[in-house]
């Protein structure tokens, strides 16, 4: 597989999770690469990373550190597990942050552009968090660059806050709430098939211009999810279905005085509808079979 000469690929938050990932293993796989973040202080590459620091929604930050690029790789939003630190944040960084990317991306030649979104991303009404997702996505497409979409279902793996998170709960309380009633269906997909498909849509031309939907090998309904988590910890627990309109009460009031609530409205919207696609995704599309949640937890447990 060619890496285009050799060209430059700069990954934007690479400090975060879904970048932290792509940059080690690019970095393994021996691409230049450039990691771009907001406070180059707080993050430690692999030793043959060069960094540039950027804040997206600043734009006149941007266009320096992608001098020289030829494929960009935004792994740059802010995800639905964190509260929003201010009013518009969100749409700020997935919307703003992503068009000021697609202008400097454009003025500085880069031939590329791989973009990790979330499954499900469609029109939405103005002021949810689903809206600021599909601008980011839209902002790629009005770019003209040639791109690449990936849609993942939620992730697991080595640092991956869904489980951790769910995981916590069924460590500290013995009722565990099932959002709305635990029937919506997910399709949980490892961090490392993740990456595996963004490394292939660097090179595979076949994949330009489109968005794809990927997930695991397997359907679990969330309350499925609850029971296999919980199960590979040896914790008995009792689940209830938790009605999403009291659900969202609750985000919204510990939105209210927790910084980092486990709960946020953002989150409660991926609840409205199956965070699925065909089961054969992956494999039709990247020629691979992705790895199963539970399959990952037997092996794993909740922490790997």
């Amino acid at each position: 597989m060619s890496r285009r000469n050799g060209d430059l690929v700069v990954v934007t938050g690479a400090n975060g999770f879904v970048g932290r990932h792509v940059v080690n293993r690019l970095a393994q796989a021996g691409y230049p690469l450039r990691a771009l973040v907001r406070d180059s202080s707080r993050y430690s590459p692999p030793p043959e990373v060069t960094i540039a620091e950027a804040d997206l929604v600043r734009a006149e930050t941007v266009t320096g550190a992608l001098e020289g690029a030829g494929t960009v790789i935004h792994c740059a939003a802010l995800t639905a597990n964190l509260k929003e630190p201010y009013p518009g944040a969100y749409q700020n960084v997935n919307g703003l942050g992503t068009e000021n990317l697609a202008v400097a991306a454009k003025a500085a030649g880069v031939r590329r552009l791989v973009v990790v979104s979330g499954l499900g991303t469609q029109p939405a009404a103005a002021g949810t968090y689903m809206a600021t997702r599909w601008a980011l996505e839209e902002a790629v497409r009005k770019s003209r660059i040639p791109h690449v979409i990936l849609q993942p279902s939620v992730q697991f793996g080595d640092g991956a806050e869904f489980v951790a998170a769910l995981a916590r709960l069924i460590r500290t309380s013995p009722v565990v709430p099932a959002l709305g009633g635990g029937r919506t269906r997910f399709q949980p997909i490892w961090i490392d098939d993740v990456v595996t498909c963004v490394e292939r849509s660097i090179t595979d031309d076949a994949l330009l211009n489109r968005a794809h939907a990927i997930g695991g090998s397997e359907y679990l309904t969330f309350k499925e999810i609850l029971q296999a988590i919980a199960e590979v910890m040896g914790k008995r627990r009792l689940i209830l279905p938790l009605p999403l309109s009291l659900a969202r009460l609750q985000a919204r009031l510990l939105s209210a005085v927790m910084s980092h609530p486990p709960l946020t409205s953002a989150t409660l919207e991926l609840f409205a509808f199956d965070n699925a696609t065909d089961l054969d995704a992956v494999e039709r599309t990247f020629g691979f079979r992705p790895r199963g949640l539970r399959e990952h937890l037997r092996v794993h447990g909740v922490a790997g």
